[in-house]
């Protein structure tokens, strides 16, 4: 008995429901796709291909397949700007201009060879963006200054009397003032090597970077930016995502908006004498001997601080989140606006509003490239009905959300609710966690820090296989591994059994139905598998969710397997009827699978449809569920995935 049923009948083959599976795709009118902007201090390793280059590559193509690539710009570019790119250069005793140039060069490169299809890799700092970039910041900048969203703070930072200039945290290193570690080169406010965080005051021995002199203490004036003025319609967006972005993000900005505040335990019993009557709210022990009450509006928290205080228990705002400084004494930058105020004279932009502001300016410069109107950038972020989606590092959460959605609902005319038409919309966040190399975070000492030409050039692998690879690792859940056997066993796969849905059906049409694709009937299996894979597909490339979907679609794949077991088209013996039905139904199965994995391995995916034969056209969402019609051509077999690596190029 076959474990496949035989051909519908009435009719065949009935694509209705797979057309509206389709139907239901969410389609915005515009997709704006960024991924983590890489510093302009180094190559790009695995890390940023693993987190913020590959994952949104694959979303802008399938959104191109979606809604069309005329609809869509994938942007990004190197983060110029500020004390990394500085102290990089200063390292390399070049120029910073001409080292930047070199790294943005190199970097370039890596994206073209690993098929990332950028619609322009730029920079902050390049010709093409640096005026466009310059203008659009200082016109942020000037709408939240008279929406009230900056304020003055002095604050002391570290200078150097040598060269008469302030230094930024990256300039200044000396012993980390945690008594349990012996780092002699932490920086002012950090340290790598344990991770404890101070004051610079803290700072033991410091020392100039740039001069390698004994810097100062000296007072200076910046900008902050108050997110708590629009905290309450931040909080309003962010609890709409709690189904649609990813748990860990929602989680982490959720418990960081909500409005909360503090007062010490030594009145908690006054405190749960009054906590039936207070407005709605969760508490719990906080740290220097609080407790901490979190309440579900800004409107509750001050009705119960009122009550608070009127029972005499002093209560302390926890908004610490919601002041952060927008401004640096440093001349590689955005000039801030000297009109606005006199003291903000040769400062500049602090690099991580400037790196938020800066896929606004890439889209402009795509467009320009493109030869269409920069303009029309207000319909990609502009319009209620488009979409914007940025891949990005999990600690960078803060930022590209309640930073980046403060600054926008601060240029508003109103800025106490969502954005209209003609506003800038709030962006959608698919962050991803570390990624460990062997069981351990990547680094130099360890062995096992590798660039991404490392691994073509030295390890011998191709882009696809590097591509499907970290896509499957679930890094949008949880700190995952990158290890060469896990590796080697999927390329094993890739090589084995994929290449083999591939090239079965090919190799069965040449040599036994003269490379015409056989008249035949759907097997009724194949179109319900179909409907099932096509409604996943959708689903899971929506919410980027990529490593369960490709096991879902290697499953998929290894029907072509089981009709050449139970259907025979290759074996002259069996019956011809089924032996076409088969062949039809494993190109039915061949071309989703082309579509499906285009987004992931582009290079491989277009021999293929070489292979069959086909128009560039073939790469969309619609053409799903579509057979080749019977009387195609097929073209000659190719070679997809490569072997497996060899012995001699494996890693020791």
């Amino acid at each position: 008995m076959k474990s496949m049923s035989a051909p519908t009948h009435q009719p065949p083959f009935n694509p209705t429901d797979i057309e509206a599976i389709k139907k239901q795709a969410f389609r915005p009118s515009k997709m704006v796709v960024t991924g983590g902007m890489p510093y302009a201090n180094g190559p790009l390793h695995l890390g940023h291909l693993a987190g913020a280059l590959i994952p949104p590559d694959i979303y802008a193509r399938y959104m191109r397949m979606l809604i069309g690539a005329e609809n869509v710009l994938f942007v990004c570019g190197t983060d110029d700007h500020g004390s990394t790119s500085e102290l990089a250069a200063l390292k390399a005793n070049k120029p910073v201009r001409e080292f930047i140039d070199e790294i943005h060069a190199k970097q370039y490169k890596t994206l073209m060879r690993y098929s990332i299809g950028v619609d322009v890799y730029t920079g902050t700092s390049r010709d093409e963006c640096f005026p466009e970039h310059k203008e659009l910041a200082q016109d942020f900048i000037r709408k939240l200054y008279h929406n009230g969203m900056l304020e003055k703070r002095t604050s002391r930072q570290w200078f150097d009397e040598k060269i008469k200039r302030f230094l930024q945290d990256r300039l200044v290193t000396g012993r980390c003032p945690n008594p349990k570690c012996d780092n002699e080169t932490a920086y002012s406010d950090e340290c790598e090597k344990c991770g404890t965080q101070y004051d610079p005051s803290q700072l033991i021995n410091p020392l100039s970077a740039v001069t390698g002199t004994t810097p100062i203490l000296k007072d200076t004036v910046h900008w902050w930016l108050d997110l708590w003025k629009v905290s309450e319609p931040l909080r309003i967006w962010i609890q709409s995502k709690e189904k649609k972005w990813r748990q860990s993000v929602f989680n982490e900005v959720i418990n960081t908006v909500l409005p909360a505040l503090s007062f010490d335990n030594t009145h908690e019993n006054k405190y749960k004498e009054l906590k039936e009557s207070l407005p709605k709210h969760k508490s719990k022990y906080a740290a220097g001997k609080k407790v901490a009450l979190t309440f579900e509006t800004k409107d509750d928290l001050i009705a119960g601080r009122k009550m608070l205080d009127k029972n005499e228990i002093p209560s302390q705002l926890l908004d610490g989140w919601a002041h952060r400084s927008i401004s640096r004494d440093v001349a590689w930058g955005i000039p801030m606006p000297e009109d606005l105020d006199p003291e903000m004279k040769g400062k500049t932009l602090y690099v991580w509003p400037d790196s938020l502001i800066a896929p606004i300016s890439f889209s402009q410069v795509a467009l320009k490239k493109q030869g269409r109107d920069p303009g029309r950038f207000v319909e990609f972020w502009k319009d209620p009905h488009a979409r914007m989606a940025q891949f990005l590092g999990q600690d960078n959460v803060y930022f590209y959300v309640l930073m980046q959605g403060a600054m926008w609902m601060g240029t508003q005319k109103e800025i106490d609710r969502q954005p209209l038409t003609g506003e800038y919309q709030l962006t959608d966040v698919f962050s991803c966690f570390h990624l460990m190399v062997e069981g351990e975070k990547m680094s130099k000492s360890k062995g096992n820090f590798f660039s991404g030409d490392q691994l073509l050039d030295e390890k011998g692998y191709s882009n696809d296989q590097l591509r499907y690879f970290l896509a499957m690792l679930s890094l949008p859940e949880k700190s995952s591994n990158f290890d060469f056997k896990s590796l080697d066993e999927r390329n094993h796969f890739l090589a084995g059994p994929m290449n083999a849905a591939f090239e079965k059906p090919i190799s069965a049409c040449h040599s036994k139905f003269n490379g015409i694709v056989p008249e035949g009937e759907l097997l009724e299996k194949v179109v319900a598998e179909t409907a099932n894979v096509v409604r996943r597909y959708l689903r899971s490339m929506e919410r980027a969710e990529y490593g369960t979907l490709l096991n879902a679609v290697e499953n998929y794949a290894r029907q072509i397997n089981s009709i050449f077991v139970n259907y025979k088209p290759h074996d002259d013996r069996h019956p011809e009827t089924e032996r076409k039905n088969g062949l039809y139904s494993c190109f039915y199965v061949l071309k989703n699978l082309m579509i499906m994995l285009y987004p992931f391995v582009p290079d491989t995916m277009e021999r293929l449809r070489i292979s069959l034969n086909l128009p560039a056209e073939v790469f969309r969402v619609d053409e799903l569920g579509k057979p080749i019609p019977a009387g195609h051509k097929i073209g000659e077999k190719d070679v997809y995935f490569p072997a497996t690596i060899t012995e001699e190029k494996k890693p020791v």
